[in-house]
């Protein structure tokens, strides 16, 4: 069974009215980001619930006390603006389409960035930031004997900038960078969250592609409460250099 057949069109509409728990949005975001037919389900999900709503918005109570039929007679404006509200909706439905293309390709280009960088030394942080005032730092490796000198560097990083408001650091963690974070596993979890609460302009993301993963493989992270999810690090990672952070992996 694929991931196309093996989601209801009831899980789907449960997925986009926010009424999931975390695992199973975890696992429907892990799917969608591996079968370009299901991701088409939930685009076209999503626009179906659209021109739902705004057609119910366009259409008023007919009066009381008068046939349906009447109120027709009544109210021809009323047909009219339902009929120009459809071709909208096509319209939108067309745009939505194209924009859901456009952004899938500046997922893949974030995912072939992802791949094809090269991860730097810890003590490279600070040269490599230089004077970029927001940054998003990948990990994608654990290794805890190691990880006390990436803390180290952050730290430094962060109250070096301590007093530079425009300045804004973003950790994304996938793969297993995730391991960092798991709070039952890693001292580094605890280390990293201390931080966040220290300075206002770190920000902790995990990536719940890699989560859903790791989890289907026998090996789940338990995650801090207060640590952010996105559907993968690469729609992350796209988000930020469209919007011209810097880039780089640890």
């Amino acid at each position: 069974m694929t991931a196309t057949t093996e989601y209801s069109d009831e899980f789907i509409n449960a997925y986009i009215d926010g009424e999931l728990d975390n695992d199973e949005r975890a696992r429907l975001l892990f799917d969608e980001q591996h079968d370009a037919e299901l991701a088409q389900r939930i685009c076209n999900a999503r626009i179906l619930k659209e021109k739902v709503m705004l057609a119910y918005a366009d259409l008023n109570t007919p009066p009381t006390g008068l046939p349906v039929n009447h109120a027709a007679r009544s109210h021809p404006s009323r047909f009219r603006s339902l009929a120009a509200s459809i071709a909208i909706l096509f319209a939108i439905a067309a745009t939505l389409g194209y924009t859901f293309y456009q952004q899938q390709q500046r997922i893949n280009a974030a995912a072939q960035l992802i791949a094809s960088t090269d991860t730097i030394p810890a003590d490279a942080l600070a040269p490599v930031v230089g004077n970029h005032q927001r940054v998003i730092l990948n990990i994608s490796q654990y290794q805890p004997q190691q990880f006390d000198n990436t803390v180290q560097h952050i730290e430094s990083l962060l109250s070096m900038r301590r007093n530079d408001r425009s300045f804004t650091l973003e950790i994304v963690a996938n793969g297993q960078g995730l391991k960092a974070l798991d709070k039952q596993t890693s001292k580094h979890a605890g280390k990293l969250t201390q931080l966040a609460k220290r300075f206002g302009n770190l920000k902790i993301v995990a990536c719940a592609k890699s989560l859903a993963k790791l989890a289907s493989q026998g090996d789940p992270v338990q995650l801090v409460a207060s640590i952010m999810l996105t559907p993968s690090a690469a729609e992350q990672v796209a988000r930020r250099t469209g919007e011209g952070w810097l880039y780089i992996k640890i």
